[in-house]
Formats: structure tokens, sequence, C-alpha cells
């Protein structure tokens, strides 16, 4: 048996450095269940929905896994209790998460959702988390290389905490939730030197006037500012939407829509408390909007803008959301 030891210890050592993360983001995800109700929804959108009514049993249950976690992280166990202990945990969580996988085939034959990645993140959430189970209840860590083992676990968290928003803007981005609401909220985007609208802004245009034109919303919010170019991106697009054959007084204006939180402040307080809100935007900008309207305690739809021609600066919006992702999370942590 200690012969193998030292084979395993690379595999151990990832294990440990993805249940560093699972745990981490398992106590935040508790610690904004417990702070206020704002990030209660999606906290489990981004992580695992437990299947209880009671928010409290569930904070608890997660809380207690969070920590079996990170223990499991920080200091391998040796005692078979613990060993066991932490499997059980772990199969425990993968078994909710492939249950969250099953709620996403159920409303996607539903028509509720119409995802572009036909696998769920919840899946991959539950094969991690088996692999943590089996390198805990298998061979106990060894010893052998300290700190290449140390090293190993942070760079595994790190690496994790840099696929982990790719892997939001690739499933949860480009999955659309259209359904029937009050208003869709457009979100501004570059406007050209010669007054034309950018390929994702007119993508987004063209979007919102199909959810209008299908009768899932009945009003629809501009919100842009004033560009390099001078021109005020609201404008623009409520000149499109008319041109499309919206009329005008469905349309809303925000001129003061300078970024992502002002367009989704100046939305709240333009529209009705109660209004059903569907976000519209490209696939990588959605969960940042998500979970800026978490902050303000509005659970939104959110429908991916899509069009014929891609967008050459992809790859390079894409990579600003890593960081703006854990910006945005955090903030709506913090309420």
């Amino acid at each position: 048996m200690s012969a193998l030891r030292p084979r395993l210890w690379p595999v151990n050592a990832v294990a440990r450095g993805l249940a560093l993360f699972c745990g981490g983001l398992t106590l935040l995800g508790v610690a904004a269940t417990v702070r206020s109700h704002a990030l209660s929804y999606d906290a489990n959108i981004w992580w695992i929905a437990l299947p209880f009514g009671n928010r409290a049993l569930a904070a608890a249950v997660l809380a207690f896994a969070g920590v079996v976690l990170l223990w499991f992280a920080v200091a391998p166990p040796h005692a078979v209790w613990r060993r066991l202990l932490t499997a059980v945990v772990c199969t425990a969580l993968a078994g909710v998460a492939v249950w969250n996988g099953v709620g996403f085939y159920s409303a996607w034959r539903a028509g509720q959702i119409d995802p572009r990645v036909p696998i769920p993140l919840s899946f991959i959430v539950a094969g991690v988390l088996i692999l943590i189970a089996v390198c805990a209840a298998g061979v106990p860590a060894s010893r052998h290389g300290r700190w290449a083992t140390s090293a190993t676990v942070v760079l595994v968290a790190a690496a994790c905490a840099f696929v982990f928003p790719l892997a939001q803007v690739f499933f949860f981005g480009e999955t659309d939730y259209r359904r029937e609401a009050n208003v869709a909220v457009v979100f501004g985007a570059q406007v050209h030197a010669d007054g034309r609208a950018s390929t994702s802004l007119a993508d987004r245009v063209a979007t919102a006037v199909d959810l209008y034109d299908t009768g899932y919303v009945d009003t629809l919010l501009v919100s842009g500012g004033v560009g390099e170019s001078g021109y005020d991106e609201a404008l623009v697009m409520r000149d499109m939407m008319v041109a499309a054959g919206v009329p005008e007084s469905r349309v809303i204006v925000d001129g003061d829509g300078v970024n992502t939180a002002a367009t989704v402040r100046n939305s709240l307080a333009l529209l009705d408390g109660e209004a059903r809100i569907v976000a519209v935007s490209q696939f990588y900008h959605l969960p940042r909007i998500k979970l800026a309207y978490a902050r303000a305690g509005r659970d939104v739809l959110t429908v991916p803008a899509r069009g014929p021609l891609p967008i050459a600066q992809t790859p390079q919006l894409v990579a600003r959301e890593i960081p703006a992702f854990w910006v945005y999370y955090l903030r709506a942590l913090a309420g």
C-alpha cells in the first residue's frame, strides 16, 4: 500500500485543491444566504441548490459540507472516520448536483429554457465531488513532497477560480430563459463614429424586438450612455426599435446607463417593483447582469443576444468577465 502513495499524491493534491475551491465557494453561498435574501437564489444557481424549502436548514447543511471540504483540503484525513465522513458528504453533494442536472432537463423539456450547451454544469460539479470522495476514501495522503503538494493544492484552487466564471459564461450565459415578462431591459453597447450600431448592439436590439414581436414582453427599456462616438446609445437603440415596428410609446429610454451597475439601478427606479424583467445582452455579460440584479434583491430572466455575424472581440470580452464575475459576486454577497 505504501508503494502506491508516491504515485497517488498528485491525484490527492488535485482533489484537495478542488475541495479548497468547492468548500470556499460553498461557505460564500452560505454567508450570502444568512446575510440576506438578496443572493440566496443566485448562490444556488452558481453552485448547488438543496431540495429544502427551509433556508436555515439548507444553510446549515451547506455550512457543514463546506467545513468538511475545507478540512480535507487543509488537513487530509488519516483517520478512517474522517475519510468516510468526507467521502459521504461529497457523495451526498454529488447526488444533489445530479438532481439539479435532472431539473435542468425537466425545464428544457417543459420549454422553460433553451440551452446552447446540452449538458448541465451540475453534472460536471457532481464529477468533481465524486473525485474528491474517491480520493478522500482511498489511500491516505502521504507526507511525500509537502511543498509540491501544497503548491499543487493552491494552483488547482486558483485554476478553479479562473475556470468557474468561464463555466458560468458558457453554461448559464448561453442558456435562453425567455418567458412572458413585463419588460425587456436592453443593455447598451458601442455605437460607431458614423452612427452605426456595433454588431453587439445590433444583436441586442434585434433580440429585444423579437421578444416584443413574439409577445414575451410588451415594453422595452433601452439603457446606455454617450460613448466616444458622441452618440447616445439609448437613443440609437430606440430609433432602431421604432424603425423595426415597435411603437415609440412602448420604449422607455434611460440615457444614464453608463455601465452595468448603472443600468440595473436605473431600470429598477424606472420600473414597477413587481415588474418581471428579461435582461438582454451577449452571453458573456449575462452572469454579471444576473449578479447585479441579485445585489438589488431582484431575480431576472436572461436572454442571450444572438446574431448572424460573429463578434471579433469575443475572446477579449469573455476574458474580461473572469475578474468581473468575482467583483460582482462579492458585491452581491456584501449586499
